[in-house]
């Protein structure tokens, strides 16, 4: 690791790999830096839902570019990330959900997407253990599909060492290094490395290294979790994946399982200072099992899945998604600091977002065009704040909680 680096991006989850890809695409030879494994946190604990639909117009774009770079990923570095494209179910009961649902759907028709509005009993065809009453109206995406994260995230890994990056596990960064007004690089364990940009993408980590130079990321930590079924004859494989607003849930199918998740109406945010460097065995203070919130949600649920109480639950997995108090990203160059960018706050988007923030972020370094709006995602339209104040813990929280869909 000799001499000056083009690029250093601290962290090996889908984002880092994803931007790493971007940059050696665009013929640079960046250094990416894990602590500790290729995607070992919130990336392999994502559902992994690459929703098409989404409320904010921008926020289409960066999923598309994740669909394309999936395709050549697997056209032309022979790469198998077991793709899912099952198709989703957005199911409204009551009128504000219906009403919510037909302005995302009109607007993700405007914008090229495939919609259409199904009847109940066709839903039904589609997902024979959900329970309809006959007013409910749904639509259904046949083009979403979901993905293992950490599939995804080692298929970026390959394909950028292919290219030329490199990305080294078991460097922790310690540190980064300024002169004066001026990145510098970064301090690791092993000693200094130079290089004139610098992107923060460790995750629930990553203010740990950014509020040391005054320019913190508006992002807390928020716990984020689903639960497994066993397998269970209702359930299939290929049957498409449900967004349920009026049961604040979601649910997939994983193997002859469902994967499903609630949103509970008070999330749960950590210190990331409290946070160990391996989640592995860590439990979130307040609700360490996820039992007050599997009872929270299990009655509205069980509208859609009777016999819900009945089912026999394989897997509890809990993680913590980066969230913004207004539910968009925190991507981009962050002030004060010209060369160090920001690559986290997915506000529980980060699998489904990865391409497109990596290949935003690989033109912003180089000096390409822009081709995605990132104004919204800037990380300095928050002002001035403590990303470790519990004030705004909450406010990042509250993302998580009052979040419907996408």
């Amino acid at each position: 690791m000799d001499g000056p680096q083009d690029v250093i991006i601290v962290g090996a989850g889908v984002m880092g790999c994803a931007i790493a890809y971007h940059l050696a695409a665009a013929g640079l030879k960046p250094l990416v830096l894990e602590r500790r494994g290729i995607a070992q946190a919130a990336t392999s604990r994502a559902a992994g839902l690459l929703t098409r639909a989404r409320s904010k117009p921008g926020l289409l774009p960066l999923v598309r570019q994740t669909y394309e770079d999936i395709r050549i990923l697997e056209a032309e570095h022979g790469e198998v990330m077991g793709v899912r494209t099952t198709g989703s179910l957005y199911v409204g009961v009551s009128e504000r959900v219906k009403r919510a649902h037909r302005e995302l759907m009109a607007l993700a028709g405007s914008q090229g997407e495939q919609v259409m509005g199904i009847q109940p009993q066709e839903a039904l065809v589609k997902v024979p253990w959900l329970r309809l009453e006959g007013d409910e109206e749904v639509f259904f995406m046949p083009e979403d599909a979901f993905v293992d994260g950490y599939a995804l995230a080692t298929a970026y890994a390959r394909a950028a060492r292919g290219m030329g990056a490199r990305i080294l596990e078991g460097q922790p960064v310690l540190e980064i290094l300024t002169d004066g007004q001026r990145l510098a690089g970064v301090r690791t364990a092993q000693g200094r490395l130079s290089s004139p940009v610098v992107v923060d993408a460790a995750g629930a980590w990553a203010n740990l290294l950014a509020r040391a130079t005054g320019a913190p990321i508006p992002m807390a930590p928020v716990r984020s979790q689903y639960w497994i079924t066993a397998p269970d004859p209702r359930f299939s494989p290929g049957m498409p994946f449900l967004i349920l607003p009026d049961a604040r849930a979601y649910a997939r199918p994983e193997g002859d399982g469902l994967l499903f998740g609630f949103r509970e109406t008070q999330s749960v945010c950590a210190d990331p200072r409290d946070l160990p460097d391996d989640l592995q065995g860590h439990i979130v203070a307040g609700d360490a099992d996820g039992w007050a919130s599997l009872e929270e949600g299990a009655p509205a649920f069980q509208r859609f899945l009777p016999g819900f109480a009945d089912l026999a639950i394989a897997h509890y997995i809990a993680g913590y998604s980066t969230y913004v108090p207004d539910g968009m990203l925190a991507a981009g160059p962050l002030p004060g600091l010209p060369g160090f960018f920001s690559a986290a706050g997915c506000s529980g988007g980060g699998v489904a977002m990865a391409g497109g923030v990596g290949r935003a972020l690989a033109q912003m370094i180089t000096g390409s065009r822009l081709t995605f709006d990132l104004k919204p995602h800037d990380p300095a339209r928050f002002g001035s704040f403590d990303p470790f104040s519990p004030e705004w813990g909450r406010r990042c929280a509250d993302a998580r909680s009052h979040k419907t869909s996408g």
